[in-house]
């Protein structure tokens, strides 16, 4: 786009006739972006408001019609059917961003990432992706677009893209529509959307470097990228575009922030709420005759647990102070690594057919750091040690004997439990190295005076593989059962396990277990998953004039599309089999495809009559037929009236869909065993208990009463209950019904002044969610629904359940409705020659914002409560630039309204012990972060700008909330680190060069 087309779209997009918020910062001295001064420029001066009016005249005489997001319909005055939010490359630039997730995260229609590099270090997979969600709906339910068209998902079985794959220094501007968009785009954009427009038109070469850090030193980030354009052929019909760039942000340590330096719980900070499953290990004697299967203290034994010192002495009982610190070895924020590549290119044969390609290309790292697994003998392996293990130190096995010859049978030993870290027997942190590619190409031209057509054929695939070192856990067991040979050495004592090279393990102390040992006991093949996503989109449009009406041409656009989607999730053999320190887990495969054909109507009733500026409705919907659910229907209508030139109210009401994902439908369904209370358990003939009619009423159950008077389960029978996780393939499409409406206020009286108010209400039904195990047995008793019945089964004959499922189902419902204010100013100064002062506000109020899981369960609001939503009652971004002569100086400032968190259920009844000083935590005050930046040009020709800022600048820290206590934190954080900053001030400083 030309440095007059950028500049007009900053200036006039909040005069559209729908709801829009445009967050241009423009620079005094390049206010067409970045790039500007290497592209051909007209010669008004771009700074002046007047000029401005002028050009945007000029442009829609001249028919200067682009394509805005939400709309395929071309508009000469840069009107849009939806609403939207505008973010150009300066904004990008002007605040140091390497990441836009980041700058994204700042608007306030966007909610709560799903995943970021400060909420993902304790994923298996998946560590570091950068998501966006929409009005917090879910990222599921954010659809982003790279030149309106869609992008292959960065997550196994979603559509979830990972913005980490583009690369900001080539982003012209981001277009973030909300509401419902599934009549334009198709299935996910029941949120919105997302749209990322790449730069496509540049003469010449730009470098631009930068290294940042915070003030305490750490937290290191680099970026260097290259960018460069030129036109070829006669009359310049060819143009060509690439940019090539590398980023590296080395993450933060827990510790290197007070907040989050030790372990947290509802006992408070430090050695008291430190993990009792230490890196010396706490072992406990054990007495298989014994009820509870651990040994009695009769006889006087002060304790049946003992631990070591750092010398490896052994300590009796297991001390406060002996735990293990798990937050001195995990992350605040995950380390990224990036090497991007992306480009483009068209070529002009005649006004009838241009040719275009697009091509991307991302290779992403990054990794986790977790503490080392905490192993159970028990729970883990299936077997602890056995009282003549070699290995047992000498006060240990004097103990043993002298319990086992006291005639005291309670407190004999047979057995030697522990839980132990296992800090240098393997590291169970994630290594993540994913491969990203995507191409796009067409032809799109004029069909005669009136008409345009587009055709396009997409292909993006992803290939991620996640690793780490585990455990085998069959050769655990072996390496602990170890026993003396003739010669005294210590050895395996299964022959077939030392034939196979068992090596004996030693756990009894700090770095005991030897580096053969640890060796051996590792996994032969890495915990490791391979994901495989893959997307084919050929889609074909027109638009154009239909007919004219007395006020101007009915526009219109139609097309088709076919959309393929295919992702594999595929674990390693150990994993399959459950035979790894992990659950186990089943590969995932599946794949769908789409057949949509779509539609858009603009018609204008009235226009430049009294009263009546402008008067005109819109109109879109798609009909889409899904190889998993069939056919499915959205639409949308709204319409514009602007009494007044200067003054415009729009409406817009949207039936959006979102199919289910391959994950949703697919995911391999995993058995398990889980914990089930039947409330029928116990009912007798005259019971009155709040399920005992609906118990009596299972011919079971009422058979078991009349023969024994009650229906009760054994001990056997509740073990035996199994139950089944995973994808439901009957599920159907989430709904989304959205309403908009607002006004524009852009007087003439007032040059460069803009304010715009819209109303949202966002309605999700029909989501797809998890029903409770527990939730399903009661429902199911009080109201036989089958949503809740489907997933209980019960022994007709007998009455006992026999397998609770939790699939997923189409049951939850959001919403969520507010009012967004967009507040822009700009004009120049005249304090000294050529200056410009841009503000800029953009407001959120949520009046309301409400969750329910299934039809039985309460109804939450998340409206200021992090536990249920994390939606802030207000949310600001606002922006400030000044700019004179080479200089420029931007000021932005978020404001983030009070939140309550919870303190969790479980520890409700004792909140009286609660630390008074957690319990204060649960009172989040307001927070405003500032960022500031310098630019200077310098050079006769100002080829070179050079650039210092501070984000945080008054280091505003996290609040604080306790790991485990609080809903809102990120484990390893003691925060809320995927809301609030927990990094701190961080200083960056850079150069880009034009040549």
């Amino acid at each position: 786009m030309s440095v007059l087309r950028r500049h007009l779209l900053a200036t006039t997009l909040l005069v559209a006739a729908t709801p829009m918020t445009a967050v241009y910062a423009q620079d005094a001295a390049n206010p067409a972006g970045t790039l500007g001064a290497a592209s051909t420029a007209p010669a008004q001066n771009p700074t002046d408001p007047e000029a401005q009016a002028d050009a945007a005249e000029s442009v829609a005489d001249q028919g200067g019609e682009i394509v805005v997001t939400g709309s395929r319909i071309r508009r000469p005055d840069l009107e849009s059917a939806s609403p939207i939010a505008v973010v150009d490359s300066q904004q990008i630039q002007s605040q140091g961003i390497v990441n836009t997730q980041d700058l994204l995260q700042k608007l306030p229609q966007v909610g709560i990432p799903g995943l970021s590099r400060t909420n993902s270090n304790f994923l298996t997979s998946g560590n570091g992706v950068a998501t966006i969600d929409l009005r917090n709906l879910g990222d599921s339910r954010t659809l982003v677009l790279v030149n309106g068209r869609r992008f292959v998902p960065g997550v196994a079985g979603t559509s979830i893209v990972d913005v980490n794959n583009i690369p900001a220094d080539f982003v012209d501007r981001i277009e973030v529509v909300t509401g419902g968009a599934s009549a334009i785009y198709g299935s996910d954009a029941i949120a919105g959307v997302v749209n990322y427009v790449l730069k496509t038109d540049m003469q010449g070469i730009v470098g631009r470097a930068q290294y940042g850090l915070t003030s305490r030193g750490d937290s290191q980030n680099y970026t260097a990228s290259l960018t460069g354009g030129t036109k070829f052929g006669a009359d310049d019909r060819g143009s060509i575009i690439a940019n090539v760039t590398y980023s590296k942000d080395l993450g933060l340590l827990s510790r290197k922030r007070a907040i989050s330096a030790e372990d947290c719980s509802a006992a408070g900070c430090g050695p008291q709420s430190y993990s009792s499953y230490p890196a010396q290990g706490r072992f406990e004697f054990q007495n298989s005759n014994n009820e509870n299967g651990v040994a009695s203290n009769e006889g006087g034994y002060a304790s049946n647990l003992f631990t070591f010192n750092p010398d490896n002495s052994v300590v009796t009982g297991f001390p406060t102070g002996y735990g293990f610190n798990r937050n001195s070895v995990r992350r605040i924020s995950t380390p990224i690594e990036r090497y991007l590549a992306a480009g483009s290119a068209q070529y002009r044969f005649s006004d009838a057919a241009t040719a275009f390609v697009e091509a991307t290309y991302a290779k992403t790292k990054s990794s986790s750091q977790i503490e080392a697994l905490a192993l159970d003998s028990q729970t883990d392996v299936g077997v602890g040690y056995g009282i003549d293990n070699p290995f047992i130190p000498l006060s240990i096995r004097q103990q043993i004997a002298a319990r086992n010859s006291d005639a005291i049978a309670s407190n004999d030993v047979t057995s030697i439990d522990f839980r132990r870290r296992q800090n240098e027997v393997f590291s169970r942190s994630n290594r993540n190295d994913r491969d990203t590619m995507r191409f796009a190409g067409g032809l799109r031209g004029d069909l005669g005076s009136k008409w345009q057509y587009e055709t396009s054929v997409v292909y993006g695939q992803l290939k991620d593989r996640t690793s780490s070192q585990d455990i085998d856990i069959t050769r655990y067991a072996n390496a602990l059962d170890a026993t003396t040979d003739a010669q005294g050495n210590i050895i395996c004592r299964d022959a077939t396990a030392r034939a196979a090279g068992c090596v004996p393990i030693n756990l009894f102390g700090y770095n005991t277990a030897t580096p053969e040992a640890s060796a051996y006991v590792r996994a032969a093949v890495p915990r490791a998953v391979a994901i495989k996503n893959t997307q084919f989109v050929a889609s074909g449009s027109v638009s154009g004039s239909l007919f004219a009406l007395p006020y101007g041409d009915v526009q219109v656009a139609l097309g088709a599309e076919y959309r393929r989607e295919k992702s594999a999730e595929n674990w390693d053999e150990l994993t399959n089999a459950g035979q790894n320190s992990g659950n186990q887990t089943p590969d995932t495969v599946g794949k769908f495809n789409v057949k949509e054909l779509f539609g858009e109507i603009d018609v204008p009733l009235l226009k430049d009559i009294s009263f009546v500026n402008s008067l005109s409705i819109q109109g879109a919907a798609r009909y889409s037929d899904y190889s998993t659910i069939g056919r499915v229907f959205s639409w949308n209508a709204g319409g514009e009236y602007s009494p007044v030139r200067g003054l415009r109210f729009r409406g817009n009401y949207a039936v959006a869909n979102r199919a289910p994902n391959i994950g949703e439908l697919f995911s391999s369904a995993s058995e398990t065993f889980p914990t089930v209370q039947d409330p029928c358990d116990g009912v007798t003939a005259t019971s009155t208990g709040t399920y005992d009619v609906a118990c009596r009423a299972i011919p079971g159950v009422a058979s078991a009463i009349s023969r024994n008077g009650t229906f009760e389960y054994t001990l056997a029978d509740i073990q035996s209950i199994n139950g089944f996780n995973g994808g439901n393939r009957n599920l159907q499409e989430e709904k989304g019904k959205t309403l908009t409406f607002g006004a524009v206020f852009a007087p003439d009286q007032v040059r460069g002044l803009s304010l715009t108010v819209d109303y949202f209400d966002i309605k999700l039904t029909n989501a797809i969610d998890i029903i409770p195990r527990a939730t399903s047995i009661q429902q199911c008793l009080l109201t036989n629904l089958p949503q809740f019945c489907n997933n209980v089964i019960r022994n007709t004959g007998t009455g006992f359940i026999r397998t609770v499922n939790a699939q997923n189902v189409n049951i939850a419902d959001t919403k969520t409705r507010g009012i967004d204010v967009n507040l822009r100013y700009g004009r120049a100064l005249g304090l000294v020659a050529d200056d410009r002062f841009d503000v800029n506000v953009l407001y959120t109020h949520t009046l309301r914002y409400q969750t329910q899981s299934d039809p039985s369960a309460p109804v939450y609001s998340g409206v200021g409560n992090i536990e249920f939503g994390s939606v802030f009652r207000d949310k600001v971004n606002a922006t400030a630039t000044y700019g004179a002569g080479p200089f420029s100086v931007n000021w932005t400032a978020t404001y983030l309204s009070p939140m309550v968190d919870t303190v969790r259920d479980e520890f409700a009844e004792s909140s009286e012990g609660l630390d008074p000083e957690i319990i204060a935590h649960n009172e989040i005050k307001s927070r405003i972060y500032h960022d500031v930046q310098f630019r200077a040009r310098v050079g006769d020709t100002r080829e070179m700008e050079l650039f210092v800022g501070v984000n945080n600048l008054f280091d505003r820290k996290p609040p604080k909330l306790e790991d485990t206590v609080f809903y809102g934190s990120i484990t390893g954080t003691t925060t809320a680190a995927d809301i609030y900053d927990p990094i701190g001030r961080r200083f960056y400083a850079g150069a880009q060069v034009r040549f």
